[in-house]
């Protein structure tokens, strides 16, 4: 297998800028779960915003997710359960060209999808305005809580298009609607991968199942394969790529070629 160095857009690192020996700083721009830095003898739990030195050491938890914003514009992103000095997440990193290839068309997904009106998986009621309804249910308020979403990422404001997704996404849950709840997951992750951060299109991915995305049930798994394998659990990666196959859920041939390819690239 042919390997590959390649940037994953903004979301991966500018390595180059940071692949010195020297300790540089870094703040963080993302956590979800249980992320502590230690500092002296004890640890510290991390939240956004917070800064401290690469030389230093990360523990993640289970399901935990860190990204962090390196100078020079660079970020990085780690999911899998441990602890990190810092510094070696900032090294340069091999990867196979499978991974590389599907990373980048799932970048330029998100650059051209996060702000196209989608009827993908039917969204529905397009106009519903909650604050106007007295008694709306959350399957209502969910919907507009969506097109709310869906109007801020086709006019640019990716960050609050994030936002309203992961909001529309709780209220699907509350109505128990799976399918709206996964709808909406997959287009918080493109809007976070379109603004340039992998942690939270991991973390909204993650939030829902692929089982309940309907037709986009194919996209969503190798899109959340694809980021397990770049932020640090290509063994988690391969599970989710192998039942999928095993299951058929890749209709398209070329959806299927990048799967197999994938899994075969992830195999021990």
């Amino acid at each position: 297998m042919r390997k590959v160095i390649r940037p994953f857009g903004a979301i991966i690192l500018a390595l180059y800028a940071v692949a010195t020996a020297a300790a540089v700083p870094v703040s963080v721009s993302y956590v979800e779960g249980s992320v502590q830095v230690q500092s002296g003898g004890t640890w510290k739990n991390l939240d956004f915003g917070d800064s401290f030195d690469s030389a230093q050491t990360v523990r993640l938890g289970a399901k935990a997710i860190l990204e962090l914003s390196v100078r020079g514009g660079a970020t990085v992103v780690i999911s899998s359960a441990g602890n990190y000095v810092v510094d070696t997440l900032l090294r340069p990193r091999q990867e196979s060209s499978a991974l590389a290839n599907v990373a980048g068309k799932l970048e330029r997904l998100a650059q051209s999808g996060a702000r196209q009106e989608s009827s993908v998986a039917g969204v529905r009621g397009s106009s519903v305005d909650a604050s106007s309804l007295m008694w709306a249910g959350a399957g209502v308020e969910a919907e507009a809580a969506f097109e709310a979403a869906r109007k801020a990422a086709q006019e640019g404001r990716l960050a609050e298009a994030w936002t309203g997704y992961m909001e529309a996404r709780e209220l699907y849950d509350e109505a128990a609607d799976a399918a709206g709840a996964a709808r909406s997951a997959w287009h918080a992750s493109l809007a976070a991968l379109a603004q340039g951060s992998g942690g939270k299109a991991l973390a909204a991915l993650r939030s829902a199942r692929a089982d309940d995305a309907g037709a986009l049930r194919g996209q969503y798994v190798l899109a959340l394969a694809t980021l397990n394998a770049r932020f640090g659990n290509p063994s988690e990666a391969k599970a989710l790529l192998d039942a999928a196959l095993a299951r058929a859920w890749f209709d398209d041939p070329t959806m299927l070629a990048d799967a197999q390819a994938l899994a075969k690239a992830l195999a021990p």
